[in-house]
C-alpha cells in the first residue's frame, strides 16, 4: 500500500483552532434544530432552566463523551476484531484508538459517524419515552452534537480521499492509503 496522505490532528494547531471554531458554529446550527424538534412535539418553555436540569445535564454530558469514544472502540472492533482499541485523553480530548488497523473508507466512516447517530437516536428515544426533560435532551444534544465536529471533521475527509482508499486509525490522526497494482 502506498501512504497518499498522512494527518497529525494532535499537532496541528492550524487545523484544531479551525475545528474548534466550526464547533462553536455549530451550536447556533444544532441548538435551532434540536429546539425545533422538540417544540414540535413538547410544550416547554426553553429559557426556563433550573439548577437541577444544569447538574443534570453536566452529569450527562460527561457520561456521554465515555459513551460516546465506547461507541468508536466497539465499531473499531467490530470491523476489525483483531485490532487492538485503546482509550485516552490527550490535549483536552477524550478519544478512542485502533494504531496500525486498517478500513476500508465506508467502514471508516461508520466508525466516525456511529457516535453521533447512536446517541442522538438515544437521546430523542429518551426524550420521546419521557425518560428526559425536553431542556435537558435539548443541551445534551447541542452539545454532543458541536463536540462531534472532529468525527464530522474525518467524514469530510474521507468522502475527499479517492474511492478505493484505505484509512489507517493513529494515535494522534489518520493516514490514507492506496493499494499498489
Amino acid at each position: 500500500m502506498k501512504q497518499i496522505k498522512s494527518l497529525n490532528l494532535m499537532e496541528n494547531k492550524k487545523i484544531i483552532f479551525r475545528l474548534n471554531i466550526a464547533s462553536v458554529l455549530l451550536v447556533f446550527l444544532f441548538f435551532p434544530l434540536f429546539t425545533a424538534l422538540v417544540l414540535k412535539t413538547k410544550d416547554i418553555d426553553i429559557m426556563r432552566l433550573s439548577l437541577n436540569h444544569l447538574f443534570q445535564t453536566l452529569v450527562l454530558a460527561l457520561c456521554l463523551i465515555v459513551i460516546h469514544e465506547l461507541i468508536h472502540g466497539l465499531f473499531f472492533k467490530w470491523f476489525h476484531p483483531k485490532g487492538k482499541v485503546k482509550f485516552g485523553f490527550k490535549n483536552g480530548l477524550a478519544y478512542a484508538t485502533s494504531p496500525g488497523s486498517l478500513y476500508n473508507k465506508w467502514q471508516f466512516a461508520w466508525i466516525s459517524i456511529a457516535p453521533f447517530v447512536l446517541i442522538t437516536f438515544s437521546l430523542w428515544l429518551a426524550l420521546e419515552l419521557n425518560n428526559l426533560e425536553p431542556i435537558v435532551f435539548i443541551y445534551l444534544a447541542t452539545f454532543h452534537a458541536s463536540a462531534c465536529v472532529g468525527d464530522f471533521y474525518w467524514i469530510y475527509l474521507i468522502f475527499k480521499a479517492p474511492r478505493k482508499a484505505w484509512v489507517e486509525d493513529t494515535e494522534v490522526g489518520i493516514n490514507f492509503y492506496l493499494k499498489e497494482d
